[in-house]
């Protein structure tokens, strides 16, 4: 894991480089141009630097954060069956199919999970969307955000709009190897931090012979 955040910084840096040398040109011709001109070319720089980064970085993500399935392999249905068995757990996972994709998310709706966020606090909620590609036996996990009120619980819960947060890079798979563990532990030990979502996902998937990519998109 320390490798791919060392190479996540290296290539970031090399980037970031990359862009300043690009905007060398402008500079050694700025006393060439009067103001209106340099910041209108200056701003040009600025956009496009910006548009391109977005891009650059989800690629960037998706080569160094590569992880090689090692068990035996599954077929689609028999991995997403295995993932939608969070739902007949006892713990505050759950899996909503969406089209092609499952999203995993905390159990808001249910009032022992709703009512332990109010207690704790929690104001954010996160989801994880997972989108399957056959063809290289590679599931793509994004990282999702919703901002959380929970009013009454669980009658009257406000979940906003999608926001996309950087990739969570931390995941632990000694913590949470497999969804198997939802249904051992106890409601009292979760923190309730996204990786408790994203650690045994991807150690499931992993397991059931699969690669897992992170992904901004």
């Amino acid at each position: 894991m320390l490798k791919r955040f060392l190479l996540t910084f290296f290539w970031l840096f090399l980037l970031l480089l990359l862009y300043l040398l690009t905007l060398l040109p402008l500079l050694v011709v700025r006393s060439q141009l009067d103001d209106p001109s340099f910041i209108w070319a200056f701003c040009l720089w600025g956009a496009l630097a910006v548009l391109s980064f977005i891009p650059v970085l989800s690629r960037l993500i998706k080569q160094v954060w590569f992880f090689q399935g090692t068990g035996e392999t599954l077929t689609l249905e028999q991995l997403q069956e295995r993932l939608l068995s969070v739902n007949g757990m006892q713990g505050p996972v759950q899996a909503i199919r969406k089209r092609k994709s499952l999203v995993f998310t905390w159990k808001y709706q249910e009032t022992l999970w709703c009512e332990t966020f109010v207690r704790l606090g929690l104001s954010r909620l996160y989801e994880l969307h997972c989108r399957f590609d056959p063809a290289t036996r590679t599931v793509f996990l994004k990282d999702r955000i919703r901002k959380a009120d929970f009013v009454i619980c669980p009658e009257r819960v406000k979940i906003g709009c999608l926001r996309i947060p950087l990739p969570f890079f931390s995941v632990r798979k000694r913590r949470l190897s497999g969804i198997e563990q939802y249904a051992i532990l106890e409601p009292d030990e979760y923190a309730f931090h996204p990786r408790e979502i994203k650690s045994p996902i991807m150690g499931t998937i992993l397991a059931s012979g699969w690669n897992v990519r992170f992904s901004l998109f």
